[in-house]
């Protein structure tokens, strides 16, 4: 329960920071108690990385899609493996469009309310509906929160527990002028962008998107896929 309560408290002090506008204050103090999750990647460099949750949505993704061709870049996708089944050729289109697709549960059961053996099997349940059989393997928790034994059975499957740096909170439908703001906020190299295609009307996300790409390539970072920026970042996140 302890151990519950330092992560939500952790994450509670990791949107405040968002939303203040001090958010790198806040995620060094997270780096420091969470060392096993990947909040960011290398600051050296100019690179970023895009990251998408809860889908596929026949009506988002598409659209998030259609964004992300235009100006030629590539994300990564935490998808949910109910909604990949029921979806199986908006994966497809995710997949043979160059983007990258991670492990988001199978269910979209908060993460931190299931029992270990209940997460485990959710957990590998998702990997098989998303065909991820390749390294690195990246996973969010459902509902952000996750326990460190939870975290065990994670790095047990071969799989690097990635938050970020930079949220909009738009799962509860901000204005798109906020999830531009929150974002340029939380724009550096190394930033892990979190945004969401499905889970409800993402419309303001989506109109967003054009000006957060715009604003980071006016400050000359390029965007990656969690794979891309990560790799001389993975090694600090072991088993203990």
């Amino acid at each position: 329960m302890v151990q519950k309560l330092i992560v939500l408290i952790a994450i509670l002090l990791g949107g405040l920071g968002s939303v203040l506008a001090w958010p790198h204050i806040f995620l060094s103090i997270l780096l420091t108690i969470f060392p096993k999750i990947v909040w960011e990647g290398p600051h050296f460099g100019n690179s970023v990385a895009l990251t998408f949750d809860d889908g596929p949505d026949p009506t988002f993704t598409p659209l998030v899609l259609r964004i992300l061709e235009t100006d030629n870049i590539k994300a990564t996708f935490f998808l949910v493996g109910e909604r990949a089944r029921r979806y199986p050729d908006l994966v497809n289109s995710i997949r043979t469009s160059g983007h990258e697709i991670g492990n988001h549960s199978n269910s979209w059961r908060k993460t931190i309310l299931l029992t270990l053996g209940t997460f485990e099997e959710d957990l590998v349940e998702a990997e098989r509906a998303l065909g991820l059989d390749r390294q690195p393997r990246f996973f969010r928790p459902a509902g952000v929160l996750i326990s460190p034994k939870q975290l065990q059975i994670v790095r047990k499957h071969n799989y690097y527990c990635v938050l970020g740096s930079a949220y909009a909170f738009d799962p509860h439908h901000p204005p798109a002028a906020y999830i531009k703001w929150a974002i340029r906020r939380s724009l550096r190299p190394g930033a892990i962008i979190v945004l969401h295609d499905s889970g409800g009307d993402r419309s303001n996300t989506i109109r967003a998107l054009p000006t957060i790409i715009a604003d980071a390539q006016k400050r000359g970072l390029r965007f990656r896929t969690l794979s891309e920026l990560l790799p001389q970042n993975l090694s600090t996140h072991q088993n203990s």
